[in-house]
């Protein structure tokens, strides 16, 4: 089995589809890279993975928005298909098993993964300051 690990940016907002009566998420995300090619000059590629995330993502699916930055392991498929130019193309697919948030769209700090940890967490609270 191939398992992969991803950090990357939501496309588009997370869809709950059912198949054979089975729920699923489903949501792709990108994930970009910096390197230096052989001239020294910054070149940025990005890699597009689709996931399904069998379920209904319990409470976290409201949260799964385009932009928002997030952890997803599963298992990974690859498929090669021709796309309408006749250039073959790769697919990158993960069936997830585990799918975390690393920050909201338009979030600036990363520290807190939900709203729900924002509002259990006294320190990032202002209200009623002790001093």
């Amino acid at each position: 089995m191939l398992q992969l690990e991803v950090i990357g940016n939501i496309g588009s907002d997370a869809e709950i589809k059912e198949f054979s009566g089975k729920k699923y998420v489903s949501f792709n995300i990108a994930h970009s890279e910096r390197r230096k090619d052989a001239n020294g000059t910054s070149v940025e590629s990005t890699t597009w993975v689709s996931v399904l995330w069998y379920g209904d993502g319990g409470g976290l699916t409201q949260y799964l928005k385009r932009g928002c930055k997030v952890f997803v392991r599963g298992r990974l498929s690859v498929k090669t298909y021709q796309d309408r130019n006749g250039n073959i193309q790769v697919a990158v697919n993960v069936n997830a098993s585990e799918v975390n948030l690393c920050g909201l769209k338009g979030e600036q700090s990363t520290a807190s993964s939900s709203p729900a940890q924002q509002a259990a967490d006294p320190a990032q609270s202002n209200d009623d300051l002790p001093f």
